[in-house]
């Protein structure tokens, strides 16, 4: 797991421009907001939307504002099973042991 404070910000775009600025539209901005209010609840959120939209680039540098020290960042494969789902969170967010065998150990493992 990468330390989130550790990753540049231009890794909160896929591209990655060097010397680009993130500009604070109506749709960031409506996330920011959002994301505040799952933040303070400690709650979930879904975000979606066509590609292209800014989803990823607005979810990361809202959380970058909102709660650095609180984030996780973590990557899935494609069409991620729920299996894979538990153990990537397992070991992002560095349980000891063994990964429990049955989903619902699982399960409340990571919620604890």
């Amino acid at each position: 797991m990468t330390d989130w404070l550790e990753i540049d910000e231009r890794d909160d775009h896929y591209l990655g421009l060097a010397g680009a600025h993130v500009v604070a539209t109506e749709a960031l901005l409506r996330m920011r907001d959002n994301l505040a209010d799952v933040v303070a609840e400690r709650a979930m959120m879904c975000v979606h939307g066509d590609a292209g939209l800014g989803k990823t680039l607005s979810v990361n540098a809202s959380l970058r504002t909102l709660a650095p020290d609180e984030v996780c960042r973590v990557q899935f494969r494609a069409r991620p099973t729920p299996r894979d789902i538990r153990h990537v969170l397992f070991d992002a967010l560095g349980c000891s042991g063994a990964p429990p065998a049955r989903p619902i150990e699982f399960d409340a493992l990571l919620k604890q």
